[in-house]
């Protein structure tokens, strides 16, 4: 077997902010690589032109109170394709530091299209992420205003106050300047939830892989990955995990231990703990791209040539070992690495974590706790998996009186419309593969679109996952090749068809 490493730092590298809305593997393993994440991953970055920036925005620290202050708000711009009466991109990085997606102003779908359509791209930091920090901590005071509306009205602000540093001429206000915002996962909320609130100022939205209808148990995450992964490899996860489960639900201690045992976590006390241990590797089907299959080059081969339901056991017990033993190294014990049962935890306690940031966001308005599927049908994970595993750990980390009782995932969904999000000059891009398709537009189960705007397009992805669109390198397929040449062309027509109805309009009034 390949050594457990490589997917250590694959993980590293891109799990915990590149798709920090995914939460896989648990907390407690992202918050122990959070410590290791930043050097590895900067080593990885490509630096961006000075003439890029970053720059800084003076934004309000609380929309509602202008003497709360304002912070420095980080943001890169690349101005060199820009023509008057272009539009301009904007990308909210999203629960990521933003120098991790500085590299978007010259290497991306989003600068392909500032530069086919004579524009700008932008790239924004969510606050309280990277540098946009409003206070000196993540503690629970401090982030009160990490919040769906406060992070929308941040870009409203932007749209109609920036000035660009690196462009010598005064941009013309929105709506004369049209911005089209652009946005993937959480961010592609973002970029759809700015075309709900703000139409008079977003011209248009590209929602990529964006899972705006909330949920609260999110099973369907891991059924995603049951239905397209190779089968052979979900056939012996389900066998393990069913074997598992026929122990984790029995009453007796011993053969709890030997299974833990099997899997290195014999001094893990907790069954939900363990459980959520085996679920990291079903990370790595996410962390896809079109030139790498992480889920089945480091995860499924361990089951090649493991006929029995013992020899697959093993194997699985010996991969989540390495993996937890490379992770947890630095901790006193297994036990002191992954317990998420203990409020005095460093953990919990630790305000300088930045994943506190997006863990926030969840246990206050999100939810997408990822679970076992309803006891009557196969699962990937173990049934240890609740919606209490996550649930609990909220006040853990803030303070009981500082989270509500659940996520206001309903309100976000009242207030956002969820799968009843009706916009127009919209394109929704999903991967047909993305566990985050069931919450999309896109989702199989969402409701039909037959009433819908005809300038909103749907479009997904053949056997692809997260935001596949980003991608513009040599090694992209003609199917993505296609749909962003439909992209440029698309916006191409809104953009004309608006020309010609501001001439129509100024012609009578004339």
């Amino acid at each position: 077997m390949r050594v457990i490493l490589s997917v250590l730092l694959l993980l590293i590298t891109n799990a915990w902010f590149c798709h920090a809305i995914l939460n896989r593997p648990g907390w407690y393993m992202k918050w122990r690589l959070d410590q290791q994440h930043h050097e590895l991953r900067m080593q990885t970055v490509e630096p961006v032109d000075a003439k890029y920036g970053p720059f800084y925005f003076d934004q309000p620290i609380d929309h509602t109170d202008p003497s709360a202050g304002t912070f420095k708000h980080r943001y890169w711009a690349n101005t060199d394709w820009y023509q008057p009466g272009g539009p301009v991109i904007l990308y909210n990085a999203g629960e990521l530091p933003a120098d991790w997606r500085a590299g978007y102003v010259t290497n991306s779908s989003m600068a392909m299209l500032a530069e086919e359509l004579n524009g700008i791209v932008i790239v924004m930091e969510h606050r309280c992420y990277g540098e946009s920090m409003v206070a000196e901590d993540y503690s629970a005071e401090n982030l009160r205003t990490l919040n769906t509306d406060q992070a929308l009205e941040d870009m409203a602000t932007i749209i109609r106050e920036i000035k660009l540093p690196n462009l010598d001429v005064d941009l013309p206000p929105a709506p004369e300047t049209k911005w089209i915002v652009y946005g993937g996962s959480y961010s592609g909320n973002l970029a759809a939830w700015m075309r709900y609130r703000y139409p008079d100022i977003v011209f248009a939205a590209v929602p990529s892989s964006a899972p705006v209808e909330m949920r609260y148990n999110f099973h369907q995450y891991f059924e995603t990955i049951r239905r397209y992964a190779p089968t052979d490899c979900v056939s012996s996860i389900q066998q393990v995990i069913r074997y598992v489960d026929h122990i984790l639900f029995s009453p007796f201690s011993e053969p709890k231990q030997r299974l833990k045992a099997t899997f290195g976590l014999q001094d893990l006390a907790h069954d939900d703990d363990f459980a959520e241990a085996l679920s990291f590797p079903l990370g790595l089907w996410q962390e896809m791209t079109p030139t790498e299959n992480p889920f089945v080059d480091e995860f499924c081969i361990i089951f090649e040539g493991k006929n029995s339901l013992h020899e697959r056991v093993e194997a699985y017990g010996d991969y989540i070992s390495k993996l937890v033993n490379a992770t947890c190294k630095d901790a006193s014990s297994i036990n002191a690495c992954l317990d998420t049962h203990d409020p005095r935890s460093e953990m919990y306690m630790d305000t300088k974590a930045p994943f506190r940031a997006w863990f926030w966001q969840i246990c206050t308005e999100y939810a997408y706790w990822q679970t076992a599927k309803p006891i009557w049908f196969p699962s990937m994970v173990s049934r240890k998996l609740t919606t209490d595993w996550y649930q609990r750990q909220c006040p853990f980390l803030f303070g009981e009186h500082n989270v509500p009782f659940r996520p206001e995932w309903r309100r976000i969904n009242k207030e956002y419309e969820g799968w009843h999000l009706r916009l127009s000059r919209t394109i929704w891009l999903d991967g047909e593969w993305d566990p985050w398709r069931t919450l999309s537009v896109n989702s199989d189960d969402a409701p039909d679109r037959t009433h819908w705007h005809d300038n909103a397009h749907f479009q997904v992805l053949s056997e692809s996952v997260h935001h596949w669109d980003f991608f513009t390198t040599n090694t992209t397929s003609n199917e993505i090749k296609e749909l962003q040449h439909f992209m440029v062309n698309k916006l191409k027509e809104w953009l004309n068809e608006s020309d010609e109805s501001s001439l129509k309009i100024m012609k009578y009034q004339q």
